[in-house]
């Protein structure tokens, strides 16, 4: 089948091999138009040869840019890459199939929203074993009492905005600040130095308080149509540089599994869905948070044998699946190239 594909990031860490495995997609010949929200020179508008530059997806002008692309190109499906273009395209889904376009984002727009935000997602499953201790403040005062009653500074604490996309605004507080191993560049930082960053800050912004999880940390890449998981992927996540790993397992973790494929039912989800975990001293897993998108190193399960932006495009169409074989135990490790630009 010809399909052409409307990629919505140009200059994510993962978009190259996200659009070769959308052209190594067995029984589809996609070629692919990539828009962005920036105005940069990135690896997207280099491998499509066009940039399109459109709103960021709160915008209301953000959908009648898309509507555009896809009537000037072409268009037969848009897949999205960015948080806050999920909601505003659900919402407009018959503006699209009208036009004949498919949409790969959740229809069920008010759970996407749940999904979609953090304090909402905690908010919906309190209670469930897989829910870390948490509240939600709004201002300083509010911040360091909860930061307190977590353990600070004896224990370590974590912060992480409540409308954020990924890992964007995830910082642990303690006091020595090098007392937590982690990746360059550090979320690590002090009581003292984060209230001074949320002084300068026009508007102080709606975060989470949460417990500090010392375990190992899973991503699980997910398919799934309104609600039925087709499959579901963990991975541990062995080290990572901006978010997104770059050394990573694939593992046969049936635990991760059931608990994603519940989380996939109750919020009635569909297409590419990442559920990111964190396992607690205790060795309990703890929801960190779900994307309900495409995630950044989706093509770590494409080396365990599973194509998983071909596996939406097929339900997107109706055709059938097939087996899927997971190569359990794959490692990925990703490393740096580059592209020139004359």
């Amino acid at each position: 089948m010809d399909i052409r594909v409307l990629w919505t990031i140009a200059s994510s860490m993962g978009t190259y091999s996200d659009i070769e495995m959308l052209k190594r997609a067995d029984g589809f010949d996609i070629s692919f138009i990539v828009a962005d929200r920036y105005d940069k020179d990135a690896i997207g508008f280099e491998l499509s040869g066009k940039k399109y530059i459109v709103p960021e997806g709160g915008d209301k002008r953000y959908i009648d840019a898309i509507l555009k692309i896809c009537a000037d190109e072409k268009i037969d499906a848009v897949i999205p890459q960015y948080s806050d273009e999920l909601v505003p395209l659900s919402k407009n889904m018959d503006l699209f199939e009208n036009s004949g376009v498919k949409v790969l984002v959740t229809e069920d727009t008010k759970m996407l929203e749940i999904a979609n935000n953090k304090k909402k997602l905690y908010d919906y499953f309190k209670g469930s074993a897989f829910i870390p201790s948490y509240t939600y403040v709004d201002d300083l005062k509010s911040l360091k009492e909860a930061v307190l009653k977590f353990g600070y500074p004896d224990r370590p604490v974590c912060i992480k905005p409540a409308d954020g996309e990924g890992g964007k605004g995830f910082r642990i507080i303690c006091r020595d600040e090098g007392m937590i191993k982690s990746s360059y560049p550090s979320p690590n930082i002090s009581l003292e130095k984060l209230e001074d960053e949320l002084c300068a800050m026009d508007e102080f912004p709606e975060v989470l308080v949460m417990e500090y999880l010392a375990g190992k940390e899973y991503s699980v890449d997910c398919i799934c149509k309104d609600g039925d998981s087709v499959v579901c992927i963990p991975r541990e996540r062995i080290e990572t540089s901006m978010g997104i790993a770059t050394v990573s397992i694939v593992e046969h973790n049936e635990e991760l599994i059931s608990i994603s494929r519940d989380i996939i039912s109750k919020l009635d989800l569909s297409y590419n869905i990442n559920i990111q975990f964190k396992y607690s001293e205790s060795g309990r897993p703890m929801l960190m948070e779900v994307n309900p998108r495409v995630s950044g190193s989706l093509v770590a399960n494409l080396g365990a044998g599973v194509n998983m932006l071909e596996l939406s495009l097929k339900i997107a169409y109706g055709m059938p699946i097939g087996c899927i074989k997971v190569d359990w135990g794959t490692k990925m490790m990703r490393y740096l190239s580059q592209i020139f630009i004359k």
